[in-house]
């Protein structure tokens, strides 16, 4: 059996050794990690093999396979968590929940009126969705078993029939009652045992009322359907993935057939935490929870409440080459991430009124809106526009000879247009990097590369700067910040207040769960550095 590796011990871009031990066939094993064979050492001894993983930068869940000749095949998975340059698996997974929840809020200001509440299981979501999904499945087990060990429950009352001879502790309304239905018997003794208001007569079966605790309330009613519906969706993706073997990309029937295999473990997990313990007690009941005290008030089921609306986003009929990034490539969803957190908030501080969404979003004949996500130019009012990945070719090129001067450029996010912290018109080049620490001193090139290579050819025929600020967008949260900047080192100097209003360059923090007045306050930021010091 495989050691248990404790969180944090595997880390992308290093190198880990598997050794197998005590084996007579350790030489004839194989190990394979995502279907992928793993580098095979030579071993000194004859019962012991040893391999070589190099993740490189990939962080996530990966399934291994050791294959022994005579004993059979052992599956087990190993979680590789990011580098300490960058942020955890839990930040991925709070982008693409506020991704969703941006395109939510987005799509309900554009001119789209398409449902896109749940995708139907006749097409395979997207990785970065199944990913978000998966930690989620995770985190509604375990809300589950937590409920569990304490479930809410009332007083029930039921109806039991049962022989007079064993009614030894009816009332006299369970009796009366009983004479409506049944058998009755008239007594032959005499004197007569029984009270004289009964006049020697009893019913043979009485109808007793019996209290007992009961957990079969709407809201478990809820939790149980709300299990059994998401078991259902995953089964029925598992069987789509499944099906993906047919294609000719060997890339992709990797990815599809790993995610087949888990997409059933999660249906088996979820269909157990619905049949399980107190569950078996709990009847039917809509797949929607309906928010009531017991939701409002404890933490537990609050918890799962909010789960479930985490599942609800995750569902959603919502795609777009952005979701087809697995968890080791965070670092273009932040990107994407940006630039909507920011669009958002744009919106929300310059009025929706001026914004023009059309561009964002795409419908599909199939069902489902896609996110477009390159090149995008989003109106936000009188003349600004937020752009991603706006392209800057050679400006002799360009017929409003605006460019770059040595190759084309595509910084990731572009606010332009005037009313930017002054009259004339600005440019604001922002470049999104998924890095703390020491690993955003290797990022400065390129905001220095945007601020210098952008130009405009004037009348006259030479060339000036179009660019007014650039800044890195950065997770990283600065500590130690001097009073002066020249005393602060870098990366703290770069997010100085002082050295961002007197350069217009340096770097914002833009981390996930910012809310929304947060990420508002960013922007005006942003604007207002970027006009300091014209």
């Amino acid at each position: 059996m495989p050691d248990v590796v404790p969180a944090g011990a595997v880390r992308e871009g290093a190198s880990y050794l598997f050794e197998l031990r005590d084996s007579d066939d350790a030489l004839a094993a194989d190990l394979l990690i995502n279907d992928v064979a793993v580098e095979a050492l030579r071993s000194r001894e004859p019962r012991v093999a040893r391999w070589r993983w190099q993740p490189g930068f990939h962080a996530g869940m990966v399934e291994a396979v050791l294959r022994v000749p005579g004993i059979g095949t052992r599956r087990f998975e190993v979680t590789t968590d990011p580098d300490l340059r960058k942020l955890t698996r839990d930040d991925f997974d709070a982008m693409v929940r506020e991704v969703l929840e941006d395109t939510f809020a987005l799509f309900s200001l554009s001119a789209f009126r398409k449902g896109i509440a749940r995708q139907p299981g006749n097409r395979p979501p997207p990785l970065a969705r199944l990913e978000f999904l998966r930690s989620r499945a995770d985190a509604i087990v375990a809300t589950v078993e937590a409920i569990a060990r304490a479930p809410r429950h009332y007083l029930r009352a039921d109806e039991v029939t049962v022989p007079v001879h064993r009614a030894t502790r009816a009332t006299g309304q369970e009796i009366i009652k009983s004479f409506r239905s049944g058998v009755i018997r008239t007594e032959t003794v005499s004197p007569s045992r029984l009270p004289a208001a009964l006049k020697g007569r009893m019913p043979m079966q009485i109808t007793l009322r019996q209290r007992r605790n009961s957990v079969d309330i709407p809201e478990h009613r809820q939790i149980k359907a709300c299990l059994r519906s998401w078991a259902a969706w995953l089964s029925g993706i598992a069987e789509l993935l499944g099906k993906a073997g047919t294609t000719d990309d060997p890339e992709t029937i990797t990815a599809a057939g790993t995610w087949a295999v888990r997409a059933r473990r999660i249906t088996r997990r979820l269909n157990d935490a619905a049949s399980a313990g107190f569950m078996a007690e709990v009847g039917e009941g809509p797949a929607l929870l309906r928010m009531s005290s017991l939701f409002r008030n404890d933490p537990v089921y609050q918890r799962f409440y909010r789960l479930w609306q985490d599942m609800n986003l995750g569902l959603a009929a919502l795609f777009g080459d952005f979701l087809q990034m697995p968890l080791a490539r965070t670092y273009e969803l932040y990107e994407l991430w940006c630039f909507l957190r920011l669009l958002r908030a744009a919106v929300e501080e310059y009025g929706g009124t001026g914004a023009d969404l059309s561009n964002l979003f795409l419908s599909e004949a199939s069902g489902g809106v896609t996110i477009a996500a390159g090149a995008i130019t989003v109106p936000i009012g009188g003349d600004r526009v937020l752009c991603f990945q706006r392209q800057y070719r050679e400006y002799w090129d360009e017929d409003s000879r605006e460019g770059s001067f040595s190759r084309t450029m595509v910084p990731d996010v572009v606010l332009a247009g005037r009313d930017l912290g002054g009259p004339e018109r600005r440019i604001i080049v922002l470049d999104a990097k998924y890095r703390i620490n020491d690993g955003l001193n290797e990022a400065l090139n390129s905001i220095h590369t945007y601020r210098d290579a952008l130009v405009q050819e004037v009348a006259s025929g030479r060339t000036e700067g179009i660019v007014t600020a650039a800044y890195l967008l950065t997770p990283h949260v600065p500590t130690g910040l001097q009073a002066d900047f020249r005393t602060t080192s870098v990366p703290g100097r770069l997010f100085h207040p002082q050295y961002r209003e007197k350069f217009r360059f340096g770097a914002v923090t833009l981390r996930p769960g910012m809310s929304g007045k947060e990420l508002q306050t960013c922007l005006r930021t942003i604007v207002a550095d970027a006009g300091a010091g014209a």
